[in-house]
Order: structure tokens, then sequence, then C-alpha cells
């Protein structure tokens, strides 16, 4: 619920859930809203949820500068987002604690340049439950450094750009990897081994396993077996997406077995 107080906004939400995860999502998306009305209109705040990599946007500020929604999954993520770093690190999980990292350069998929942060949460399992990111659209800023009689002029509010289609996961992923394999700049049919590791490698850290079915969608882009694809993520030290979804699938078992009467 929203008052206008002469200038000032009032926000009222009641959490009802007991669901520590499901709480603590609750209470940062109510952090977000509230940030929305000091932040400028070229910063991206955005909530995910890391127990539904596939639909994982729980919350989400100035989604215009990205293009995305809620309910768009993590690999929808700017090119070069350091996020997936945290979420990958091989180190063992510690329980209850953040981890961030601040201050990097990402970009869109039309290529504008982002000042971006990402922090995320692990509950008292260890396992991520949360990632809270904020991105900031540079474009206007270098235009203005090229052109110091812009300050002069009123900046005109940004305008929503309605696109004519929404892409699906599939479409996602198979724009990710076709990139990945573009960058290597070497046909697949020619790719040794390095070259192709190098491509499992860089599809990794833009979180596409976290996809169910992405191993086999890899490994078909890439003329190798899925076995193989596992075996290349072994190699690199990587933990498989399916850790991620296999731990959010236990915890939502072991809920419901709980709810069913003796």
């Amino acid at each position: 619920m929203k008052q206008k107080l002469t200038d000032l906004t009032l926000s009222e939400k009641t959490i009802t859930t007991t669901d520590e995860d499901q709480k603590l999502l609750e209470i940062l998306a109510s952090v977000l809203d509230g940030l929305s009305s000091v932040i400028s209109a070229n910063t991206e705040l955005i909530l995910h949820d890391m127990r539904n990599p596939a639909h994982s946007t729980f919350a989400i500020v100035n989604g215009h500068v990205t293009g995305r929604q809620v309910g768009d999954p993590i690999i929808a993520a700017p090119v070069d987002d350091k996020g997936f770093d945290l979420l990958l690190d091989p180190r063992p999980p510690s329980k209850g604690v953040t981890t961030s990292v601040g201050r990097y350069k990402s970009r869109t998929k039309d290529g504008r340049e982002l000042l971006s942060m990402t922090v995320l949460l692990r509950n008292k399992k260890g396992v991520p439950v949360a990632s809270v990111c904020a991105n900031t659209d540079l474009t206007d800023y270098q235009v203005l450094h090229a052109s110091l009689g812009r300050m002069l002029s009123r900046p005109s509010e940004p305008q929503v750009k309605e696109a004519d289609h929404r892409q699906t996961i599939d479409e996602l992923i198979e724009e990710i990897v076709s990139d990945a394999i573009q960058r290597a700049g070497v046909p697949v049919a020619l790719m040794d081994k390095s070259q192709k590791l190098k491509v499992v490698s860089e599809l990794t850290k833009r979180g596409v396993f976290m996809i169910k079915g992405a191993v086999e969608r890899v490994a078909e882009a890439l003329s190798v077996t899925r076995f193989t694809i596992y075996n290349y993520l072994e190699e690199l030290g990587q933990p498989r997406g399916s850790d991620l979804r296999a731990a959010a699938s236990k915890q939502t078992a072991t809920k419901k077995s709980a709810k069913k009467p003796a």
C-alpha cells in the first residue's frame, strides 16, 4: 500500500510467510522499492531468487536499463557479469554469509557500458538464496564527458521501449552459446579439446549450466556427448548448475513432506 503525503511517499507491506528464505526475499524486495524513490533512472536494481534460476528475477527497479522483467532467468544478465564468479567460487560455501563484488564493468546486449555491483546471500545451510545487483548505464556520463555543453540542458526522462519479442530461455541459451563459439574464433569442426574447454568455461561464467537441459544443448553445439561436457566441467573445477537446483528441490521436498499428516 502506498500513500502520498505532500512530497513524501509512504509504503507498507505485510510479510506473513514463515519461510526464512522467502521472508528474506520479500524484505529485500521492499528495500528495492524504497530505494527506487532516490536513485536515478539510469541505475537498475535487481533482486534474484537463486532457488529458481529459470525465473530468478524476483523484483526489479528501472528494468529498462537492461530490458529485464520480473520472472526473467538468471542468464539474461549483462555480458561479463562478475556476480557469477561469486556463485561459482570453488571454495566450500560458508553458511549464512554474504559476499560481494563491486565497481566492475559489464555491458548490455546492444553494447552499452555498465558500472555494476553484486551481493550474494547464502542461508544457514550455505545455499545461495538471493542476489542483489545494481547496474548503472554510463552512456549519459560518457556523452557529457565528450560535450560539457550538454550539462546546461535538463535530461529527459528515459522512455521504456516495449520489445517486439521477448526472448525465451531457449533463445537466450542459443544466443549465449553462439556468441561464446564465435568469440573462440575457430569453427566447431576444427576445435581441439582446449578450445572447447574455453567455450565451456565462458558458458559456466555466464550461468548457462544453471538452466535445466543446458548441458545437452551445449553438447550438441560442440559436437560432443553430454558426458564430455560433464568431464569438462569437472576438469575446470566448476560446480554444475544442477547442484543448485538439487539443493533448492531438496528444500522444497522437505517442506512438503513436513506438511503431510502423520
